[in-house]
């Protein structure tokens, strides 16, 4: 890996019902998991009315790995839970466009 670049999940949800946002809210909070090991940060968006997105940077890739399938597990039950589109993606950073923290 790169010096410099920074390794992230990004987890996605689109409610197709808005009005389910905050009660899935509270859902996340009573059953969110201990982070994965790795976990450097974590960063969440309430975006819109019916969005939300977080950020997870981890410390290496092959913690980023071994954590992958459990967040995707945690979107899936997300989205069966409340009528919502969920998604899990891995990602890295690109130097050349990072402009500060």
């Amino acid at each position: 890996m790169t010096e410099g670049v920074e390794l992230c999940a990004f987890l996605t949800t689109r409610y197709l019902n808005s009005k389910l946002m905050g009660p899935a809210y509270d859902w996340v909070a009573a059953n969110m998991p201990d982070l994965p090991r790795g976990v450097i940060r974590m960063r969440s968006f309430h975006m819109a009315p019916d969005r939300g997105m977080t950020i997870m940077w981890f410390n290496n890739q092959k913690n980023l790995d071994e954590a992958f399938p459990g967040l995707k597990e945690f979107q899936n039950a997300l989205a069966s839970r409340f009528e919502a589109r969920c998604d899990a993606q891995k990602s890295i950073t690109s130097k050349e466009f990072d402009f500060g923290d």
